[in-house]
């Protein structure tokens, strides 16, 4: 029984369940209308992707800019009230 559950552990341990989405466009004929238009879903696809990527990449660093300079206002503010 102990066997048995080693190999069953080994066996979804070692199993691969990825399957890919992707889309093969060599399958068509070069040039034809369903390649051209598999490359540029392919192409637009990737774009939006690092579109949405730079966005919220920019969000994160705009609002770490903006935390920074409160609290740098934060500290400025306390040491001129602590010289009064």
């Amino acid at each position: 029984m102990k066997k048995f559950l080693i190999i069953f552990g080994l066996m979804l341990f070692l199993t691969n369940f990825a399957y890919s989405n992707e889309t093969k466009c060599p399958d068509f004929k070069k040039f034809s209308k369903e390649y051209l238009k598999c490359n540029a879903d392919k192409i637009k696809k990737v774009t939006v992707k690092k579109a949405k990527k730079i966005k919220l990449d920019t969000a994160k660093k705009t609002e770490n800019f903006k935390e920074s300079v409160k609290n740098l206002t934060n500290k400025t503010k306390n040491k001129i009230k602590k010289k009064d």
